[in-house]
């Protein structure tokens, strides 16, 4: 599949990083479910909600060991905005002309533990987030291109596109924080994921069996403890 990416044909590409108030995997699942961009993203998150499928849920979800996938669905009916049906009309005539307009632009992977890729032709990106401590992360959004820039029109489509993704993130900020600031007071002490949060729990499953299997290597290496015979024998 990561053949088939525009990304996997790039030459360059546009970065920016943000920090977040929250742990690692708390803002990696943000991104591993979609009924958020209804509250959080009503116009930015408009191609993927719609009057038949409100919540935006997948279309379907993969998973594969540590690794899943998503396909998000596409509202048929999107009714943007006249600058934004501009910008992407015009990526997206680009990008048909470039040949990165593969059959994948509707998914996303989550590549265990960290990294997600979008396949998306107008606004193919990558996100990493990086843990810096127990309450804080970091995300790093690359955003790649095929070839430089030729023209004004090629220049303002990757700039819009940059700038949309910065304002979407941006607008997840808020609700993240709020979650680890949940999390932090106590208040909760199970979570309990539902069907359209699979991706979630996979995740958690995967952390976990990886963080299981290095405290019993701990504990396999650990010494034993010696007992008073032994001490004064």
């Amino acid at each position: 599949m990561l053949d088939g990416f525009p990304a996997a044909q790039a030459t360059t590409f546009s970065e920016y990083v943000y920090e977040i108030d929250a742990n690692w995997k708390l803002t990696y699942d943000n991104f591993q479910e979609n009924y958020h961009l209804r509250f959080i993203h009503p116009r930015s998150g408009a191609p993927a909600v719609g009057e038949d499928n409100p919540f935006g849920y997948p279309v379907k979800m993969g998973f594969h060991g540590p690794h899943r996938t998503q396909t998000i669905w596409t509202n048929p009916d999107p009714a943007p905005k006249p600058v934004q049906a501009q910008s992407f009309g015009r990526a997206a005539r680009f990008a048909m002309a470039d040949g990165t307009a593969g059959p994948h632009s509707r998914d996303y992977l989550a590549l265990f533990p960290n990294f997600f890729i979008l396949g998306s032709p107008a606004q193919p990106f990558s996100h990493t987030v990086w843990p810096i401590d127990a309450r804080r992360s970091r995300g790093v959004i690359r955003l790649y291109w095929k070839g430089e820039d030729d023209c004004a029109s090629r220049r303002y489509a990757r700039e819009y596109a940059m700038a949309s993704a910065r304002d979407i993130h941006a607008e997840d900020r808020d609700v993240i924080e709020a979650g680890q600031r949940g999390l932090n007071s106590g208040a909760l002490k199970h979570i309990h994921f539902q069907a359209q949060e699979a991706l979630c729990r996979h995740l958690f499953n995967a952390v976990d069996e990886r963080v299981q299997a290095y405290r019993a290597d701990l504990a396999s290496t650990a010494p034993r403890p010696v007992s008073r015979a032994e001490a004064m024998a």
